[in-house]
């Protein structure tokens, strides 16, 4: 069953149904691929741990619109968790850090385990990415 989401359109009601074509949720938060963009989400325990330490305030959620996405990339480090990382237009340089990376506003980690999950929504962006015209 797909998931359905509300986005504003200023129709009768002000909102109409969004399909959600797939959604995953790891330790950095939930991935929520639509038709025509992909939203990272970013909650948890994790999230708000590396919040507290780094006093930084990281990006709460990313809206990258598929049409502009050139690159789904899946980084992977000996010791530390895999994550995804997206280029498009704008999006923060890879630094060489692999924990600025991961925590990125273009970043996504999702398990310090088994990322099969991971790599099928890598395949499932790219497909839906191809669909909506990115270069």
């Amino acid at each position: 069953m797909m998931a359905q989401a509300a986005i504003r359109d200023g129709g009768p009601g002000g909102w109409r149904a969004d399909r959600v074509l797939a959604s995953l949720h790891g330790m950095g938060g939930h991935l929520v691929l639509h038709a025509d963009r992909l939203r990272i989400l970013r909650h948890g325990p994790w999230f708000t741990a590396v919040n507290a330490l780094s006093h930084l305030e990281r990006e709460m959620e990313t809206t990258i619109l598929l049409r502009s996405l050139v690159g789904v990339h899946l980084v992977r480090s000996l010791l530390l968790v895999q994550f995804l990382r997206l280029t498009y237009a704008g999006a923060p340089a890879p630094t060489g850090h692999y924990l600025r990376d991961a925590f990125a506003e273009n970043a996504f980690m999702f398990s310090l385990a088994d990322n099969r999950p991971l790599q099928a929504m890598a395949a499932r962006i790219i497909q839906a990415a191809r669909a909506a015209g990115a270069g």
